[in-house]
């Protein structure tokens, strides 16, 4: 039995002691006996601790769902395939010069450009054919270097009948410039003329040489023949406003004759192209399947330009008609400015589309050379 706490204890005395004092007779107080000892502290009861339970079993895992189809691939940027001009139709820009003349613009030392040196630079080039350029209006301050180099270039393009197209080189100033024209369109291969304004001295202002040469372009028309003209004015400058107007006015009144703008336009004012499109777009003034550029040295002037000067390029040609557009690398041995090859790796540095590219390249000439 579990020890009496001092609580109970203290109550039972307490009912014990009333029980005493209503029973019988009422008696003197005795003395209060002696405190009785507090009772020790029970300690608290506490029951065993249960055994702890068994973990509940955990489920099982559900068995992972079919893997999602993917989604399709985003619009990522990639680069551009790189543009492929691995040859050429022809190149309509090429010189050849003989020894007499490479003598005196060189001193000496220098041989010939010849027509051998330039098929090994079309072969290279995957190139198949080229328009070769006599160089008749240079050298001598008269007309007697004008037909022996004429000859020159004439002997050139009879070792290649097939792939050589011959042009007389021509100086409008001279006055044997005319009968020239009748002479040497008759050698065998020879079939066109090539003018260079500046390097004739050529001054538009003066009316005397604007009449010597319209004289050469009546003469072009009458035997129907084609013309590849660098215009600028002396010393290689460009054309001012005035030069450019009589310029124009000699093409418009004789609208028969297939004329090339040789360096787009104009190899001392790139620009100028801006000035022949704005003429083109007038409406009358020129008769346009007869008016053809090529781009000879104009694209390498610009091959190292930022971006956006390269499609400025790209959009004058655009405008021009890519059709109208003649590949040409204006390659002559003694002072190379790029040979076929280069042209090529030019051109393909150019914004064009590879569908562009290849309306240039496989373009023969034969619209600008023999005519619709």
């Amino acid at each position: 039995m579990r020890k009496l706490t001092p609580v109970l204890g203290l109550v039972l005395f307490s009912v014990l002691f009333i029980a005493l004092a209503c029973s019988g007779d009422t008696g003197s107080v005795g003395p209060a006996g002696p405190q009785g000892t507090r009772g020790e502290q029970g300690s608290p009861g506490q029951g065993p601790q249960g055994e702890q339970g068994l973990p509940g079993v955990q489920g099982l895992q559900g068995e992972q769902g079919p893997t999602g189809l993917q989604g399709p691939e985003g619009p990522g940027i990639s680069a551009p395939a790189p543009l492929v001009a691995a040859g050429a139709a022809i190149d309509v820009h090429t010189h050849v010069m003989s020894q007499a003349l490479t003598d005196g613009l060189t001193g000496g030392g220098v041989p010939a450009s010849t027509a051998d040196d330039l098929i090994a630079r079309l072969d290279e080039a995957n190139v198949q054919q080229a328009v070769v350029l006599a160089l008749g209006y240079w050298g001598l301050p008269d007309d007697s270097n004008m037909a022996p180099e004429n000859d020159f270039a004439a002997a050139e393009v009879g070792k290649y009948p097939d792939r050589l197209i011959g042009f007389c080189g021509i100086n409008p100033l001279y006055e044997s410039a005319v009968g020239e024209i009748d002479r040497c369109l008759d050698l065998p291969g020879m079939v066109g003329v090539k003018l260079h304004l500046p390097g004739s001295g050529v001054d538009l202002k003066q009316p005397d040489h604007v009449a010597a040469l319209s004289a050469v372009f009546a003469k072009m028309q009458e035997r129907d023949a084609p013309v590849l003209m660098h215009s600028g004015a002396a010393l290689g400058l460009p054309l001012d406003s005035d030069d450019f107007a009589t310029l124009v006015i000699i093409i418009a009144t004789h609208p028969d004759v297939r004329l090339v703008l040789a360096h787009c336009t104009n190899d001392a004012d790139r620009d100028e192209m801006e000035i022949w499109l704005a003429g083109l777009a007038e409406p009358g003034l020129f008769v346009e399947e007869n008016l053809f550029v090529d781009m000879a040295s104009c694209l390498k002037f610009y091959e190292d330009a930022p971006l956006s000067k390269k499609e400025l390029m790209v959009w004058r040609l655009r405008k021009w008609g890519l059709e109208r557009v003649l590949f040409a690398s204006d390659y002559l041995p003694v002072f190379p400015d790029a040979t076929p090859a280069e042209a090529l790796e030019t051109i393909s540095s150019y914004p064009f589309t590879q569908e562009e590219i290849d309306t240039i390249l496989d373009n023969d000439a034969s619209a600008w050379l023999f005519g619709p």
